[in-house]
């Protein structure tokens, strides 16, 4: 099989102004356009300065990640060097950095890194350099990179998105000395073509866009009455029962009992105690000489449903 080369999309970037020209027309941005849509509360409350530094850190980043893609110049700093070992043991191969997609009439965007798999598949991945990667932060993560997908296959029609990255980075002091280390590859799902460009004619024609996945199936909302009711009854049946715990126990304290009984039930009393627990986080925090991954353990968590009312 012939080996793709990946087209160029003909479009002007002006880095400084953040925009793109095509056909002397300009392109809307894939990044306005979910904050928009999906995720206007993504800066809530977090001040301007804050905001500005973190733009600030990760442009560095992004630039010293580039200039190594490019040149191979290697200007030392943690963050590349995690680079480097993120793609070798995975075995991203650099085809791309700031790769442009365009559908050639309305949008535009660039593409963080682009990494050849075969001769006709790519990995696409951005680069984050968040301190923490909430939940809100990967999804919003996924449907840029799901639009990057649509997009570049627009492009190059005879080339496949295997894979969608986000290369989670960060190599900064934090204020109590220690420093916030990440260097994390993290898989995401592809949303489908579809969808995504359901969503980008959505915006394009001035309305609002209904998330799919977080709309409420018709056969579960049927049981919202249901699940409210059991949940208030649960809560009732708790406090009642904490109530009683608690006249109980004051009673078996003042009869100096351990243990009362019935044909069927049996109430124990446990003495007051200690407990000592041993400050892990402390503990590295005070040691950062030492190497810990030895000790640790990682125990899979399985999935989890939060009932909000």
């Amino acid at each position: 099989m012939n080996t793709i080369q990946l087209n160029d999309s003909g479009v002007l970037f002006n880095r400084e102004e953040h925009t793109y020209l095509l056909n002397g027309k300009y392109l809307s941005g894939i990044t306005d356009m979910l904050h928009r849509q999906l995720f206007p509360d993504e800066f809530s409350g977090v001040p301007a300065e804050m905001i500005e530094q973190a733009a600030l850190y990760g442009t560095s980043v992004h630039t010293s990640i580039e200039q190594f893609d490019s040149s191979w110049t290697n200007d030392g700093t943690q963050e590349v060097a995690d680079y480097i070992d993120i793609c070798h043991k995975n075995a991203l191969t650099h085809e791309r950095s700031e790769y442009c997609v365009t559908d050639g009439a309305n949008w535009a965007s660039n593409i963080d890194k682009v990494f050849r798999l075969s001769s006709d598949t790519f990995a696409l991945a951005d680069i984050k350099t968040f301190g923490t990667m909430t939940a809100d932060k990967q999804e919003k993560a996924r449907w840029q990179l799901s639009i990057y997908a649509y997009l570049f296959e627009l492009q190059n029609p005879n080339a496949t998105v295997g894979k969608l990255y986000i290369i989670h980075l960060r190599d900064k002091n934090k204020a109590d000395g220690s420093t916030d280390h990440i260097a994390n590859l993290i898989e995401v799902d592809r949303i489908t073509s579809e969808v995504c460009k359901k969503l980008l004619d959505t915006d394009l024609a001035g309305e609002q866009f209904e998330n799919p996945f977080t709309k409420i199936p018709a056969d579960i909302a049927e049981h919202e009455d249901e699940i409210r009711y059991l949940l208030q009854t649960k809560k009732a049946a708790e406090e009642r029962l904490n109530e009683l715990k608690a006249e109980i126990l004051t009673r078996m304290e003042a009869a100096q009992a351990r243990t009362w009984s019935t044909a069927t039930m049996r109430l124990t009393r446990k003495l007051p105690s200690s407990r000592c627990c041993f400050d892990l986080a402390r503990f590295k925090n005070d040691h950062p000489e030492l190497d810990f991954t030895p000790y640790e353990r990682t125990t899979a968590v399985g999935s989890s449903l939060i009932i909000s009312i």
